[in-house]
Parts: structure tokens; C-alpha cells; sequence
């Protein structure tokens, strides 16, 4: 961007589309990672559920209980129910803070502009790279603003 900077021998890191997209990625491999253990979770209930029933009739021993391990298997569930809001209060934040850091990296981009064209600097035009880094961004910036995502609907059904 600027040719003073790339002059002295200091260049930008590559645009890696932000690196702050891979965030989504990642945020959407969690919630399925939560749905499955959700769902293992409600399988493991009903298998139980069902070995109990098998075979309380038959043999009634002095193992556990098998309604204190319902109980338990329910506090598990619950744990987990937090944890997901939890992990979709983080997924908001996470959110919020990609979308200010890349309004912030817009408006500096179009500051130092204005600072180049202020002091008669040549402006250096953006090559293919920064032209898609910045067209992805301003994209991303559209798309978020438009987006309101209940993580929460998609994760605890």
C-alpha cells in the first residue's frame, strides 16, 4: 500500500483473507461437534434407559442404582446445555470482534489514502492480492451486518 513502507523493507503479511474467516470454520465444526455429543449423549440415555428396564426384573443386585445414574446422565446433559451457551456467547464476541477489526482495517485502509493524496505521495495502486483481500473484506463487513445467526437454535434444538 503504501511505497515509503515497502521501500524501507517492511511489508505487510499476505492477506490471508484475514485469517479471521478461518473463525467460521472453525465456529461451525464446534457446533457439530456439539450437536453429535448431544446426540451420543441422548443415545447413551435411551440405550441405558433400556438395558435398565431389561434387567431389573431379573436381577436385582446391589450395583449402582440405576436412577441415580439417570440423574447423573441428566446433570451431564445440563452441563453440556451450558456449555453450549456458553460456547455461543463466545461465537457472538467472536463475531463482534472480526467485524470491528475489520471495519477498523477498512477505515485505516482509507485513511492512509487520504493521508497519501493529502501530502501529494504517489499512491501505489493495490495489486491483484490486496484488490481481493479488500473486496473479501468489504464483503465480509456486507454479510455480517446483514447476518444475525441464532447459534443457540442451530446448537440446542
Amino acid at each position: 500500500m503504501l511505497a515509503g513502507v515497502e521501500a524501507e523493507g517492511l511489508t505487510s503479511p499476505p492477506p490471508q483473507e484475514c485469517q479471521l474467516f478461518n473463525m467460521e470454520a472453525a465456529v461451525s465444526k464446534l457446533e457439530a461437534m456439539f450437536q453429535k455429543a448431544e446426540s451420543d449423549l441422548d443415545y447413551i440415555q435411551h440405550k441405558l434407559e433400556f438395558e435398565i428396564m431389561k434387567s431389573l426384573p431379573h436381577s436385582p443386585s446391589g450395583e449402582e442404582n440405576p436412577v441415580t445414574l439417570l440423574e447423573e446422565l441428566s446433570e451431564v446433559k445440563s452441563r453440556y446445555k451450558a456449555l453450549c451457551a456458553q460456547l455461543e456467547q463466545v461465537a457472538k464476541e467472536q463475531k463482534e470482534s472480526m467485524t470491528s477489526i475489520c471495519t477498523t482495517l477498512d477505515t485505516t485502509m482509507k485513511m492512509v489514502q487520504q493521508l497519501q493524496q493529502q501530502t501529494n505521495m504517489e499512491l501505489s495502486p493495490l495489486d491483484e492480492e490486496e484488490q481481493s483481500a479488500l473486496q473479501k473484506l468489504r464483503t465480509h463487513l456486507t454479510h455480517q451486518a446483514s447476518k444475525g445467526t441464532d447459534l443457540h437454535k442451530a446448537i440446542v434444538t
